[in-house]
């Protein structure tokens, strides 16, 4: 099984430039184009929150549309930027959430469980899971005890050294590790909200972090570094899943005209091109 994880849209009301930078509503039209002429294509593409940037109904009236332009069908989880009422207004008829009142989703699929949390805070740029939804986590991880399971997620358990985004990732990650603790399938967790490709073990389960398809946020290690962001080569995130084994790969985006290959590495006579 195939996933893609596309990530942190920041899609503003009428297409408008953000941060009188970033395009982000081209950057989306790209992922999705790169998306679709992908060979195998996805089984799933799981949007990892921060679809809009102020979580307004006309960001997602924007969004929606090239979202629709994917083959792959589509989950959709809340991150920071965004407001869950709105989104799940958005979205529905569209992508399915499992809870009433958060934005949560249970997907089954070729042997796969994939789980989609909503750890945003109205108004807050930190994470945080409710009781109710850990509690919601745990019957679900419960009723599929024996299945391996990938769980999705905006903003990460762990810090990773830049320091304005640390403060704000999911504040109470040992509660949520109260929970993965007795549910031995759960194989890993996939956020976002970083901006950045990165990899990270937490409490022995590894984190994938998904890259920015339009601005990244700047690497920067030096303590109480200035929030930035620059512009570095976008790219989504692939999840290869087997019974025994998941698989990320990055995939960069480039332009249908701009982009070359793919080549080969050996001749006719399968010797390696020197």
């Amino acid at each position: 099984m195939l996933i893609a994880q596309l990530t942190d849209l920041h899609i503003k009301k009428n297409g408008k430039i953000a941060y009188q930078k970033v395009d982000t509503l081209q950057c989306l039209k790209n992922a999705v184009s790169h998306i679709n002429r992908l060979s195998p294509q996805p089984d799933w593409v799981v949007v990892t929150g921060d679809l809009g940037d102020f979580g307004t109904p006309e960001e997602y009236a924007v969004l929606v549309p090239e979202l629709r332009k994917l083959k792959a069908p589509v989950k959709v989880i809340p991150g920071n930027h965004d407001h869950r009422d709105h989104l799940r207004a958005a979205f529905d008829g569209f992508a399915s959430f499992d809870h009433y009142e958060y934005c949560h989703f249970s997907q089954m699929l070729d042997g796969y469980h994939l789980i989609g949390l909503d750890s945003s805070v109205l108004g807050k740029p930190y994470g945080r899971l409710t009781p109710e939804s850990l509690a919601w986590l745990n019957t679900t991880l419960a009723e599929q005890s024996a299945v391996p399971t990938l769980i999705f997620l905006h903003h990460p358990p762990m810090k990773v050294g830049i320091d304005h985004m640390d403060v704000q990732k999911l504040l109470n990650d040992e509660d949520l590790w109260q929970v993965l603790q007795h549910h031995g399938q759960v194989k890993g967790l996939v956020a976002g909200h970083l901006h950045r490709a990165i990899y990270a073990t937490w409490k022995g389960l590894p984190v994938w972090v998904g890259p920015s398809h339009s601005h990244a946020v700047t690497l920067d290690l030096n303590p109480n570094a200035p929030s930035r962001f620059s512009l570095e080569p976008p790219a989504i995130q692939l999840f290869k899943l087997e019974l025994d084994s998941v698989v990320s790969h990055i995939s960069y985006i480039e332009s249908a005209e701009k982009s070359a290959g793919p080549f080969p590495f050996f001749d006719e006579n399968n010797k390696l091109i020197d």
